[in-house]
């Protein structure tokens, strides 16, 4: 077969298929800026796929309008001027093409006098010489145009604020120095500019051109590829442990980050902690006593299901012994230690955890707990008898002087026998955290399956998943993981030709869209462009075979 030969139609069809995605480095002038005596260029380069930055600067080193003027009476206008913008632009549709907005930063440094700026803007540059720079930042916006392959035509408008800190002097070219000033000023800015890319490259789609080949008479179409669409992927997230699972359900569960140390026991709410309770004077555990038995049920079983968790690093009980105001205060201190180590020793027993994992804690009398009791309204006690309560309690520090004031009253001291202290002789505050390690699958899906895909390398992902039945498990349950494997599977099967794993990659992929991927819902996007595109590819690539 000859080589094809193009002709003057397959040139003048491929020119106007270019499309107007330039990439790359552009170089640029503002026409304005030159119109006002001062050379100026700028370099603009592309950083993302809306995003460039660039410079520009301007220098005017004569001090007339033109550097050929004359110095004359009658023109005495003295400008020299050196400036600097850095910018960064967002194009909104595509780099170097349509509406775009900016940010810049601005530098200049100025010896001016007897210049008149349009709309009375800078009177002093017309009765004075000022020397000096100014430093500022602004925004723009404007709107591009393409010309040709390389050229296009830019304007843009925008407004910067910033200090000025200058000399003024007497007149244009002479005079005694009058003042150093400092002011805040806006500068406006208005710029159309010339600008050229110097290379030009189109977007890559596919498209047929018509050539023809030596000594044939009917023509041949050919093809491009098509480029695949870009994959989007998000980071799976970590499957939820025991703990995790038992902390939504149980307040008294928590993360070991949330471990603060007890300095003030306020009344435990039941739904937020766990205690046990005692009979009076005692610290012998009875799970027969009170609720006794369903609480350390709860709590022995929680133990075992998180200690059981391969993800589990760490594992504590924190357990607070307490006693109520009755009786000495050595005796109660005490009292409250041993109840919290009943507790202790009880839970080790039951679930075989060391006893290094449990916090002992006695925090004694429960006159932080009575006070609250009080502000709460006394449980039912008499407004009055309430606030003698509180009366003895802000007047006295002194637990025992406390109690026997208390004692002194034998019809007020019945209210708070019989109101307020029995929930007081406790263990009260039991509360189990816990520690979880990384969890494995989401790292291997997040770390090696990743890269893979993001590399392309997507038979590779594909045996990487198949390979290891925690990362299909995943896949089953989390729409990320769901999403990763339907675009592995997917481009492998266009690999294999293989139309049936091809369909099975899309009803994956739409699963996970359905499940809340946007990823996903992504990918099925480009899927629809980028598959008919490659079939009709393919189908050209086997025509021309048979030819």
């Amino acid at each position: 077969m000859l080589a094809p030969t193009p002709t003057r139609s397959q040139e003048r069809s491929a020119s106007e298929d270019t499309v107007k995605a330039r990439t790359g480095i552009s170089i640029k002038s503002n026409l304005l800026w030159s119109a006002a005596a001062e050379p100026n260029l700028a370099v603009e380069i592309p950083v993302g796929e809306h995003v460039t930055v660039g410079v520009a600067a301007g220098i005017k080193t004569w001090p007339r309008w033109l550097f050929w003027d004359n110095d004359t009476a009658d023109n005495d206008v003295h400008w020299r001027n050196f400036a600097v913008v850095p910018q960064m632009r967002y194009y909104f549709s595509k780099i170097y093409d349509g509406w775009f907005a900016g940010v810049d930063f601005v530098y200049t440094h100025f010896n001016v006098g007897n210049v008149s700026f349009p709309f009375g803007m800078y009177p002093d540059a017309k009765d004075y010489r000022l020397q000096g720079a100014f430093w500022g930042a602004g925004i723009t916006a404007g709107h591009t145009w393409w010309l040709g392959e390389h050229w296009r035509i830019e304007a843009e408008a925008g407004v910067a604020g910033g200090l000025a800190a200058y000399d003024r002097y007497d007149c244009a070219h002479c005079g005694s120095k009058l003042a150093d000033e400092r002011k805040a000023v806006a500068v406006p800015k208005v710029g159309i500019s010339i600008a050229y890319n110097p290379v030009a490259r189109s977007q890559r789609r596919s498209r047929s051109t018509t050539v023809y080949l030596s000594g044939e008479t009917s023509p041949l179409t050919l093809m491009s590829p098509p480029v695949a669409f870009v994959v989007h992927l998000a980071e799976v997230a970590s499957a939820p442990t025991v703990g995790d699972n038992l902390a939504t359900k149980s307040p008294w569960v928590l993360p070991v980050g949330n471990y603060r140390p007890l300095d003030y026991l306020t009344r435990p709410g039941r739904d937020s902690i766990l205690y046990v309770q005692y009979p009076v004077d005692s610290y012998a555990l009875d799970p027969s006593f009170g609720e006794n038995g369903k609480t350390l049920e709860a709590l022995t079983a929680a133990l075992k299901e998180i200690g059981a968790d391969a993800r589990t690093n760490e594992l504590m009980v924190s357990v607070v012994g307490l006693a109520s105001i009755e009786g000495p205060k050595v005796r109660n201190d005490s009292l409250a230690v041993r109840r919290a180590r009943a507790v202790a020793d009880y839970l080790a027993e039951q679930t075989g955890l060391p006893r290094r994992n449990f916090e002992v804690i006695g925090k004694g009398e429960a006159w932080d707990w009575f006070s609250d009791q009080l502000a709460a309204g006394g449980d039912g006690m008499d407004s009055q008898d309430v606030t003698r309560l509180q009366e003895i309690l802000a007047s006295t520090s002194d637990s025992d002087e406390r109690e026997r004031k208390i004692r002194s009253d034998a019809r007020l001291y019945r209210q708070v026998v019989d109101n307020l202290l029995s929930d007081q002789r406790n263990a009260g505050y039991i509360r189990v955290y816990y520690g979880t390690a990384p969890d494995p699958v989401a790292g291997k899906m997040n770390g090696e399956v990743a890269s893979l895909l993001k590399a392309k390398r997507y038979r590779e992902a594909v045996r990487v998943l198949q390979a290891d039945p925690a990362l299909l498990e995943r896949v089953k349950t989390d729409a990320e993981a769901m999403n990763a494997y339907g675009v592995a599977l997917y481009f492998t099967a266009l690999d294999n030709h293989d139309a049936a794993a091809e369909a099975e990659a899309i009803a994956l992929l739409k699963k996970a869209a359905e499940k809340g991927s946007t990823c996903a819902a992504t990918n099925l996007k480009g899927i629809d462009t980028y598959g008919p595109a490659r079939k009709e590819y393919e189908a050209w690539q086997q025509a021309l075979k048979e030819e």
